[in-house]
């Protein structure tokens, strides 16, 4: 037997299955089902990291999987080619970046060969040929029709030292994420796609999808769709109103200030002639420094009051002082807040750093399950006060046990008129216990409202209660009443003991959260109080009647903004507009596509575009447009370039349609869709919304692109931190290929964890070592092959390996199926032989996880074809089942002793044989059995 030479074996079988074609993908094949597994196309910066092989070695078993399961699959491999790092090196290398961007592609095309994946080269994407962005500007024109291009003036995040307009999302602690400058705003006329048209369906459309709920549940944060209302405030002494908007118009009577965003227009007129003028100017203008997601985002909370003016809360004409904050964004809602501490977060936080008033109108609603109210009694409204008495000497909680109703509760009672709730609850502590000498610690916030039924009263109960805290100084008493003398028993209990309902409170959980002191603002829906003629209401009911009640009207927001596609740079798709002499934008026609990148280009950055200094673009378009007409000098974002690329695998050479509609019809939606994290709410969000535009034009039949996604997790260095050059921690995936193989790199990427989860696993040169001496195990075990039969042991052990397996790569768990296979190792190793078929099995398990050292191995059996277009084993279903089961015998509760049982034993054998065994005998001697308890494959227990 030769040695396992991975070098060899790797280079022989990637150039022969070029040579054969084996990965060429036809459109349909007769007899079989299509199936589209995709991985986001790769930039091309030059050289593969772990992440890339992570990336897209890992799914190819996957689509090897599905292939030998008998579908037609493609598995598609490009570029997104455009982008700054290429028009960077431009400037700082003075290199062409079209020259280096193909340069990188073909060195990362050789790199991805060397994976072994069934990638079919002739469907390759690459964005940057012009073929392929003629058709994106092709789509631009087509949106542009409908209404879902416009341009606009907006507030933009500004890069001075890429010169460049960055989006939100490219925005990192207010600096450049990729040159690390500070950003700035600016107000900038840009190209604009109206994503927010689709904000209802983009979040609707999610629920039927095969995704996680955390990348829904961040698509639909992203959105920020709220239904709520729009009120409002008038400004004391003018005829100006400040209109917001609110999600809880049920807090209305809580608001006590108004905040304006920095931008508001208001502002600047509000401002004129106010004590502090300079100050609100200064923080303008810091707040303007801000991108909106850093202010989105920011802990601290800062403003400014405009002294001297309010605005008057149209639910009760009270004045309230009007801010200015830059937690408010002026493209949120109307760029206005009513602020109400009590039940606001932020608002809050900021009414506690500026002292604020906090005024709380919303209160938890909570119904007594153990004691619910009783249909037909009559009800009662009553103001209660309850008592946490602790003795600091033994940190217990004082507790009354009542004889008659057999329930626990704290001492309490009913507020008389006039009475205080401090004053209410130590005469009732006195009354119903006796001690008099009680320490005042604080009361628990606010009231909280409950429903019950009052056996005691026979009577239902609406029961505003507060709770307070009290210390006890000593064990001093007084006589109870006569009316309470024995009626209860006294119960000193530690808190973990009060527990609802054994307290039968149903507000004991509020006050558990309130216990520790800690300020916060109640977020929840309640009932209203101190709210006039809406107090009570349930908060729901409330927000429509009190958005009446004042004139304001119901309505949804979003925090989706349109997406600006315009970019200052060079190595993008030009936008496909020029303008005539009057300024007038139009659409490059169609015969004129692609519109293409001049070659005459300085790409220094001095503040404009450096399209506009290119004198061929505007030759080109005077010679075809007329004289005085000028090009648009922009290009466009590159998440364009990525919205629709799929599309484009389908049919790559087409040059009459992006591609050809059978196509797509035969291949999409996409069956699973495998990334990373990072694109949950940008590329993922963007292409949705490419998609549904183009179904809306008749393009597509499909209004979702994914049936499944999986983000994948992210492979840290040796030293658990993320992957870094000055961390030195970096791994070369090259030179662990070169030393130990490709098969060994993708199955130690494989079995680091489960897959499609958001996870951090660090690189272990000792486990990637382990995998090698795994495949060198399976090289060697090649002796063994025969054609003897199998032990049966070992027959039963490789068909349960095939149903592990299978299952395990259907639920993306590579990682636990690697583990079955090295299992059936370990038992074959035990053996002297196992039958060629039996063994051809196993290869055909094993091929997709490693396809160069299973084709070698298949290829030595003298089989023809190649093992990748084999089918994928079955097992038989009566060699996976068990014939005997171990349990353990459980006496009174204790597991005792361990029984292997035919897995069909009758109760009455199974009892004969457990009694016998003398480690339970043990324990039963002399005592009677009184039950034998044997649920089938789970349970024997004893208790006597």
């Amino acid at each position: 037997m030769k040695p396992y030479d991975h070098k060899d074996i790797e280079k022989k079988w990637q150039q022969e299955w070029d040579k054969q074609g084996i990965y060429k993908v036809s459109d349909s094949v007769l007899g079989k089902e299509n199936y589209y597994t995709l991985v986001e196309f790769s930039y091309p910066s030059g050289n593969l990291h772990v992440g890339h092989w992570y990336a897209f070695a890992v799914p190819d078993i996957f689509a090897r999987y599905k292939r030998m399961k008998g579908f037609n699959v493609l598995y598609p491999m490009g570029f997104d080619a455009f982008g700054l790092p290429a028009e960077n090196a431009a400037i700082k290398l003075g290199e062409d970046p079209k020259t280096w961007t193909y340069k990188h592609m073909e060195t990362m095309r050789d790199q991805l060969r060397s994976m072994g994946a069934m990638f079919d080269w002739d469907r390759e994407v690459v964005s940057c040929d012009p073929k392929y962005y003629k058709w994106t500007q092709w789509m631009f024109n087509e949106f542009l029709k409908k209404d879902l291009v416009y341009r606009d003036v907006t507030s933009v995040n500004w890069c001075p030292k890429d010169q460049t307009i960055l989006a939100n999302e490219q925005v990192t602690d207010g600096k450049c994420e990729r040159c690390g400058t500070e950003v700035v705003q600016k107000n900038q006329e840009q190209w604009m796609l109206r994503i927010t048209k689709y904000a209802d369906r983009l979040i609707d459309d999610l629920d039927p999808l095969d995704w996680p709920h955390a990348i829904k549940q961040s698509q639909k944060n992203w959105i920020g769709r709220s239904e709520g209302s729009e009120i409002e405030f008038p400004i004391s002494g003018s005829e100006k109103k400040i209109k917001v908007f609110t999600t809880r118009a049920d807090t209305l009577f809580g608001v006590t200030y108004v905040v304006l965003a920095p931008e508001h227009e208001l502002v600047a007129e509000l401002k004129k002639g106010l004590v502090n003028e300079s100050e609100i100017d200064a923080y303008v203008q810091g707040a303007n420094k801000k991108s909106e997601l850093d202010r989105q985002q920011s802990k601290e909370k800062t403003g400014v009051e405009l002294k001297g003016v309010t605005a008057v809360n149209p639910v009760n004409d009270e004045s309230v002082p009007v801010w200015i904050a830059d937690y408010v964004l002026a493209g949120y809602g109307t760029g206005a807040v009513m602020a109400v501490p009590a039940h606001d977060e932020r608002d809050f936080e900021f009414a506690k750093k500026y002292q604020l008033p906090i005024k709380e109108v919303v209160i938890p609603n909570r119904i007594d399950v153990k004691n619910p109210p009783v249909p037909g009694k009559k009800s009662q409204e009553r103001w209660n006060v309850q008592a946490i008495v602790r003795n600091p000497k033994t940190d217990t909680y004082l507790c009354m046990y009542s004889k008659e109703f057999k329930w626990t509760t704290f001492p309490m009672g009913g507020r008389e008129s006039g009475e205080g709730i401090i004053e209410t609850i130590e005469r009732e502590i006195r009354e119903e216990t006796g001690y008099i000498n009680l320490k005042f610690v604080k009361i628990l916030g606010g009231p909280v409202r409950a429903e019950y039924f009052a056996a005691h009263k026979d009577e239902n109960r609406v029961a505003y209660t507060h709770g307070v805290m009290f210390d006890l100084v000593d064990e001093t008493r007084v006589p109870l009443l006569a009316e309470e003398e024995g009626k209860h028993e006294f119960l000193w209990l530690p808190k973990s003991e009060l527990v609802y309902p054994r307290i039968v409170h149903a507000e004991l959980n509020d006050w558990l959260s309130r216990w520790d002191g800690h300020d916060f603002a109640f977020v929840e829906p309640g009932s209203l109080i101190y709210s006039g003629v809406f107090t009570g209401l349930d908060s729901e009911e409330a927000k429509k009647k009190i958005t009446e009640f004042v004139g304001g009207k119901l309505v949804k927001t979003y925090r989706l903004r349109d997406w600006g596609i315009s970019r200052q740079r060079y190595w993008g798709v030009p936008i496909p507009i020029v303008y005539d002499p009057a300024g007038k934008a139009h659409p490059i026609p169609v015969e004129h596509l692609p519109w293409l990148l001049p070659t005459d280009v300085d790409h220094t950055p001095d503040g404009t575009s450096p399209l506009a200094r290119s004198k061929e673009l505007v030759e080109r378009t005077e010679k075809i447009f007329g004289a005085g007409w000028r090009p648009e000098v922009e290009t466009m974002d590159t998440f364009v370039d990525s919205s629709w690329y799929f599309y484009r695998y389908l049919d790559n050479n087409n040059d009459g349609v992006f591609a050809d509609p059978e196509k797509i019809k035969s291949w999409m939606p996409i069956d699973l869709y495998m990334g990373g994290a990072e694109h949950t709410t940008m590329h993922l969000l963007y292409s949705r919304f490419w998609v549904k535009a183009l179904h809306d034009l008749g393009l597509v039949d499909h209004n979702e692109a994914y049936v499944i996604r999986r983000n994948r997790g992210l492979i840290l260095g040796p030293d658990g931190e993320k992957m870094s050059k000055s961390k030195g921690n970096v791994i070369d995936p090259d030179a662990i290929v070169n030393r130990l193989g490709a098969d060994t790199v993708r199955m130690y990427l494989a079995f680091m964890g489960p897959y499609g989860t958001v996870a951090s696993f660090p690189w272990d040169p000792n486990g990637v070592v382990g995998v090698r001496r795994f495949l060198e195990r399976v090289w060697a075990a090649q002796e063994k092959v025969g054609t003897q039969p199998t032990e049966e042991s070992l027959v039963r052990t490789l068909h349960k390996t095939v149903k592990k397996v299978s299952e395990d790569i259907e639920k993306f768990s590579f990682n636990t199926a690697i583990s079955a296979m090295m299992i059936f190792m370990n038992e074959f190793d035990k053996q002297s032989t196992i039958h060629k078929d039996d063994w051809k099995m196993f290869l055909k398990l094993l091929a997709s996880f490693a396809p160069h050292m299973t084709e070698e191995l298949w290829n030595t059996l003298d089989e023809q074809e190649s093992i990748h277009v084999t089918a994928w084993p079955t097992y038989n279903e009566a060699l996976v089942v068990d014939d005997t089961v171990t349990l353990g015998v459980q006496v009174n509760g204790k597991v005792r002793a361990e029984i292997t049982l035919a897995v069909d034993a009758t109760e009455s054998t199974v009892r004969e044989q457990v009694l016998a065994i003398p480690e339970v005998q043990k324990w039963i001697d002399g005592k009677e059995v009184k039950k034998f308890i044997f649920i089938p494959k789970k349970i024997i227990s004893i208790v006597i």
